[in-house]
Order: structure tokens, then C-alpha cells, then sequence
């Protein structure tokens, strides 16, 4: 048995290596990758008291996040479902401009030397976890997420070049939307501040893997709501750029995620990652999108879509209706004119659909609509896939240099703010 590691540091202790006592996982493999993809967000909603300089040691945001995935593995709930052998191979590491105090994207690489497959097979395996939108970062919803007017050619993308913009489009052409293509150019060039968890870039570390893995070896991309379109993203260029070929099988999973590009793109994603159903559940697929029925995320950023937005929980004009929140309604109407801007037509990734069940009485303000939006992008995605008993993952002590933004109240009207600037990005404040 390998115990869990944190930099090299046994997070679970055993007296035996016999086999007998080793810990089955009670998680599939994909309930797995899923619970390995949430801990990758254990930076979000924290504050740090500076701004960071890149390039210096010791970023305390890199550190919470490390702080909190150590005392949060060993937690028994987390160690029935895994079972024994995960150990984090890089990473963790984030990202955050200059002037930012709060984690922008995150990432971390988990590795396990036996992990069994939904086919019964076992093999080594890697498992690429990248970060969600940190719901109070406000680069994330306007830069990342909302970044779609402007598109970029996926034939002449290179995560470490600046991309120019599409000017004009043709349907055999695929695109990116600009904010995906900045997101993954951070993933890639993600590197950690402290040594202790890695010396290279992610993009780095994952060829040099590449390099040296043994026959039978796997790796999977997986990432939730902002990650939903970058890690597709991230390992179809791995994988057009020869940086997977040493893998037995490459494999996708990303939950909850918008468009990344148009429909040429998705068709390309699709035929390099072709879908492999596994199981009954719809969450029990690899290579396609696992999206409920109530999120809003994934309905973004396909025209058709985004306008049931206007209606998805219930809101409705008519006499006797709720009607859509006037801050929400603005921010559909700037999705859909943002999305038309593009000159080009989003496409989801392929997918498979779950129902959250009825999200309940249609929401009068736009914080209530942000919190059932919340739980419908979250929640449900943890009850369905992990069980309606699994817990909320916990933290542990906040480090030096850092504050926990941890009112839930605060954090919507921190979100109501972040969608004012997406409406009046010229306004003061």
C-alpha cells in the first residue's frame, strides 16, 4: 500500500503493508476523479492579505491550498471513498495576476499505481485536477468566463504565445473562445512557488511524464464549471501536440462546463476523446460533458440555450409570475450579445444530462437566483455523483498571509457586484 503523500509527507499512516489491509475504495472510478477534481478548489474563497509578486518563493495562497488538501485527504469519509494509493505527483500551484489577492486557477496532479477501472482492468494512473471559477474572483467571471466575443483559431493556438483574435469566421474553421484560450495558457504555464511541490510548469511536467511512464500507464483531465472547459481544452492541445502518446488511454472528465468554442471544435474534441459510457448513471461516462439539467453554466455559450436562462427556474411575465430579477435579466441579455459578437456559433461539448430535481419557487431577487444557481451548479453535481450524505469538504487552519471569506451572505453580494461590472464594466468601483 502507498499512503496518501502531501510533498513527500505520509498523510495516512499503516503499521502493514499487507495486503489484507489495504482499503478497497467504495468510489468508483469515476466518483474518484470526481472527489480528486473538487479538492483542486480548496483555494477559492480565501483572501490573501498582499499582492503577490511572481517569481518569488511561497505564495500563501499556494500554501493554503496545500494546508487544506492535507487535512482534508485524510479525513475518513474522503479515505473510504478513494481508498488507499492516491499521492499528489505535483502541485499543488496557483495562479494570480500581480494585483490580485484572491486564487484565480489552481491545479495539482494526483497519481495512484493501481486504480481499477470501470472495466475491471487496473492500471497506473495520473489524474490532472484543475480548478473551478473562485466565485470572488472577478477575473474569473469577466476575463475567463465572459470572455467570449472574441475568439481565437484553435489550428494556430499555443498556450504560450498571445493569440490574435479571429476577425473573420468559416463553419470548417475551430475556434476557442478567447477566454478559454487565456485560461488554458495559465493552466499550462501554471507553475508551483514552492519548490516542494514542483520545479516545472504543468505543461512541463505532464511531457515530461510522457517520457518516462510505463507501458499500461493512464491519465485523465478533469475539472468543474471554469475547469469544465478548460481541461477539455488543455488535454485536446496535449494531445494534437504528441504530449499524451505514451499513455495507454487519455481520457476527459468534466463536469458542469461551458462552451470552450464553436461546433467545428467540439467535433474535433470529439473524434480525438470519442464518448466511452461505462455505467447506467449519466455521470458514469468518459470524454463528454456531465452537466445537470438546472445548472446555467452549461447552457452557456450556444445562443439557444442562454435564452432559457430567462426561464430555467421558473420566472415567468405572465400575470402572477415571478418575474426574472432585472440584474440577472441584463446579464443574460450581455451573455446573448456577447455570444452574437463572436460571429460564430458555440457549441457544447458533447454531453450527458442529469436532472438536480425541480429547483423550487422561482427566485423574486438576484441573490436568491445566484443561490439556487449555486446549489443547482454544486450541490447537486456532489449529491449526485458522490451521494446525498457526503459532507461539504473542510478546511484546514488558515495559514499566514491569508483570511477565509467564508459568509455565504457576503459571498453573493460579492458575486451581485462582479455581475454589475460584467453590465457596467466602465462604472467606478
Amino acid at each position: 500500500m502507498t499512503p496518501f503523500l502531501f510533498a513527500g509527507i505520509p498523510l495516512v499512516s499503516r503499521k502493514s503493508l499487507d495486503k489484507k489491509e489495504i482499503m478497497s475504495a467504495n468510489f468508483d472510478v469515476f466518483q474518484q476523479t470526481f472527489a480528486l477534481s473538487l479538492l483542486s478548489n480548496l483555494a477559492s474563497d480565501y483572501i490573501a492579505n498582499e499582492r503577490y509578486t511572481p517569481g518569488t518563493h511561497g505564495d500563501p495562497l499556494e500554501a493554503q491550498l496545500a494546508a487544506n488538501i492535507q487535512a482534508t485527504l485524510p479525513l475518513p469519509v474522503i479515505t473510504a471513498g478513494l481508498g488507499d494509493g492516491w499521492q499528489i505527483a505535483w502541485g499543488p500551484a496557483v495562479w494570480r495576476g500581480a494585483n490580485a489577492k484572491v486564487a484565480q486557477n489552481a491545479a495539482l496532479v494526483f497519481y495512484n499505481p493501481a486504480v481499477t477501472f470501470e472495466d475491471g482492468t487496473t492500471a497506473p494512473t495520473h489524474v490532472v485536477a484543475i480548478s473551478a471559477t473562485n466565485a470572488i474572483s472577478g477575473y474569473d467571471w469577466i476575463v475567463e468566463d465572459f470572455t467570449v466575443s472574441s475568439t481565437v483559431n484553435w489550428t494556430q493556438y499555443h498556450p504560450a504565445v498571445p493569440s490574435a483574435t479571429v476577425i473573420s469566421h468559416d463553419s470548417l474553421m475551430p475556434v476557442i473562445s478567447k477566454g478559454t484560450a487565456t485560461g488554458v495558457a495559465h493552466i499550462a504555464a501554471l507553475t508551483p512557488t514552492d519548490p516542494a511541490h514542483g520545479k516545472t510548469s504543468l505543461s512541463d511536467f505532464i511531457r515530461q511524464l510522457n517520457g518516462t511512464v510505463n507501458a499500461g500507464a493512464r491519465i485523465v483531465f478533469t475539472g468543474h464549471s471554469l475547469a469544465g472547459a478548460l481541461a477539455p481544452t488543455f488535454a485536446l492541445y496535449l494531445e494534437e501536440h504528441g504530449a499524451l502518446s505514451a499513455f495507454e488511454r487519455v481520457q476527459v472528465y468534466p463536469t458542469a462546463g461551458a462552451s470552450p468554442g464553436n461546433g467545428r471544435f467540439s467535433r474535433q474534441f470529439a473524434h480525438a476523446f470519442p464518448r466511452k459510457t461505462a455505467g447506467e448513471k449519466p455521470w458514469q461516462n468518459w470524454n463528454i460533458l456531465i452537466r445537470n439539467q438546472y445548472d446555467i453554466v452549461p447552457h452557456a455559450w450556444n445562443l439557444s440555450t442562454l435564452l432559457q436562462l430567462l426561464t430555467i427556474y421558473g420566472n415567468s411575465d405572465a400575470e402572477g409570475g415571478v418575474k426574472l430579477p432585472e440584474q440577472i435579466y441584463g446579464v443574460v441579455l450581455a451573455a446573448l450579445a456577447d455570444s452574437a459578437a463572436s460571429k460564430t456559433l458555440y457549441a457544447a461539448l458533447p454531453s450527458a444530462q442529469f436532472s438536480g430535481g425541480s429547483p423550487g419557487p422561482a427566485p423574486a431577487t438576484a441573490a436568491a437566483y445566484l443561490t439556487m444557481a449555486g446549489t443547482q451548479h454544486v450541490k447537486v453535481y456532489i449529491s449526485e455523483i458522490l451521494g446525498p450524505d457526503f459532507p461539504a469538504v473542510g478546511h484546514g487552519p488558515t495559514v499566514p498571509g491569508v483570511i477565509e471569506f467564508n459568509d455565504a451572505t457576503q459571498r453573493i453580494a460579492a458575486i451581485v457586484k462582479i455581475l454589475e461590472k460584467i453590465l457596467h464594466p466602465g462604472a467606478a468601483g
